[in-house]
């Protein structure tokens, strides 16, 4: 069966497509270019828009039949799914790369100094480089990953934060070891794609009948852990909130704009008890 595949545009959007493809065993289809409500708030300069505008155009088009599936990273998947859409998270190879790496100018060595000119767009990684790194000079940074690291070494910026299994996905990291790993908790889904599909559609049948449908139990119980807080918290894609759950256990931060508290635990209404008793609901809410 031929199908239509829905995708943006960007380089980083086209080699998810890919490794759908290769993943799901897909050698059929037509690949559908799509422009986002997100991609056109990037392009006018804009950071603080909630990524589901990278997703909620794609939808309309899955809904309406014009496509059968689309193909997003997971982490611009709004925590509350649309209805009569259904997904699955997954990862193309059996190790999920969910760390940021803070990449310096080709000229600059990779030793961060807390003066340095950082670019970001995420209110996390500002607030992590903040706590957790003293940046004291925090500009914004936004684009598709070329355009960030084109902005990094026209001398915009000394370094700037991305995440590692973007530029993984587009060998960067094989051509470039001038960054250093970073160990902050990241966000909800960072790593990981997403099919997306109408549900009783014939694209339902080809996805839910495939071996790694059955193999990405584990890894969807997880995000669907992280996107579970996220609800019970009215928190989204542009909180500054990081959250990562491995099997039964969640952890994560929420970074106010003075201070911030980590988490952790078994059980989600326990976290959520914490977290109230702790300001959390507070510091979550001080960026409004």
């Amino acid at each position: 069966m031929k199908i239509k595949i829905a995708s943006r545009s960007s380089k980083l959007a086209l080699k998810q497509v890919e490794e759908f493809n290769k993943t799901f065993l897909i050698k059929e289809y037509d690949l559908i270019k799509t422009s986002t409500r997100g991609d056109e708030l990037s392009a006018k300069g804009e950071t603080l828009f909630d990524k589901s505008n990278f997703v909620s155009d794609i939808e309309k088009l899955i809904l309406n039949d014009s496509v059968d599936v689309a193909i997003h990273s997971a982490k611009d998947m709004p925590a509350k799914e649309t209805k009569g859409l259904k997904h699955l998270y997954f990862i193309e190879n059996s190790e999920r790369k969910v760390k940021d790496l803070l990449i310096f100018r080709k000229d600059t060595k990779p030793n961060f100094k807390s003066e340095m000119k950082l670019g970001t767009s995420s209110l996390r990684r500002k607030m992590q480089a903040k706590f957790h790194m003293n940046a004291t000079n925090i500009e914004p940074l936004n684009g598709n990953i070329d355009t960030r690291l084109k902005k990094l070494n026209d001398g915009q910026y000394d370094c700037i934060i991305l995440a590692e299994a973007g530029l993984s996905r587009l060998d960067f990291l094989i051509q470039n070891q001038n960054y250093q790993s970073l160990d902050h908790p990241t966000c909800s889904g960072q790593g990981v794609l997403a099919v997306q599909w109408k549900e009783g559609s014939s694209a339902e049948s080809i996805i839910e009948s495939s071996q790694i449908y059955k193999d990405m139990a584990d890894l969807n119980k997880e995000i669907n852990m992280e996107r579970e807080l996220l609800v019970k918290l009215n928190a989204d894609c542009n909180s500054a909130i990081s959250l990562f759950a491995s099997g039964n256990h969640l952890s994560g931060e929420i970074y106010g704009v003075e201070n911030f508290i980590s988490f952790s635990g078994d059980n989600i209404n326990e976290i959520l008890e914490y977290i109230k008793k702790n300001n959390g609901i507070k510091l979550l809410h001080e960026h409004n």
